[in-house]
């Protein structure tokens, strides 16, 4: 008998503090995580979309497969190393680099186009900027995916779905 007094004692605690547990109402770590999902495959996005401009300015080469060859290369080289160092920094860190990474990306392109390519086709120097700017997409991607997918996975499981459906909305 006095170990069921025991378990409903212990019953009876676990209780009390899931009373305690305060109710979330607004989703506001929900809504954060949704939209760093669709902010770190935005600039990915962005490249490809605009696959027409850089397929008139640069003709005779394969500007989609270049972009998604480099990207997705530099991407898994890049996850690889962030795997095997990842206790050497942060996941704060990483992910602020990563989005500065994303910025400078997407900022590089069109002061490129504006100064240097001005609309004139077959400008290859351009081109050669762009695609390392997809490089450079590719490395802060690694960086924002890999420390927010490991963040969100140590809440509940709905923080990595709200991440994956960011990351799918953004696509759209």
């Amino acid at each position: 008998m006095a170990g069921a007094g025991a378990g409903e004692t212990e019953t009876t605690h676990v209780l009390q503090l899931i009373n305690k547990v305060p109710k979330y109402t607004y989703n506001v770590a929900y809504t954060i995580y949704f939209t760093i999902g669709v902010g770190y495959l935005l600039p990915w996005n962005a490249f490809i979309t605009a696959v027409d401009y850089f397929t008139y300015l640069y003709p005779n080469t394969s500007i989609d497969r270049t972009f998604a060859i480099i990207y997705m290369f530099v991407t898994l080289i890049s996850l690889l190393f962030i795997l095997a160092y990842a206790r050497k920094s942060t996941s704060f860190v990483r992910i602020n680099v990563g989005f500065v990474l994303f910025v400078l990306a997407l900022v590089v392109v069109p002061l490129m186009d504006v100064v240097y390519v001005k609309g004139r086709v077959g400008m290859f120097g351009g081109f050669y900027v762009a695609v390392g700017a997809v490089g450079v997409c590719g490395i802060g991607d690694a960086l924002v995916q890999g420390s927010i997918i490991g963040s969100a996975s140590e809440l509940p499981e709905r923080y990595v779905q709200a991440v994956v459906v960011g990351s799918g909305v953004s696509g759209m």
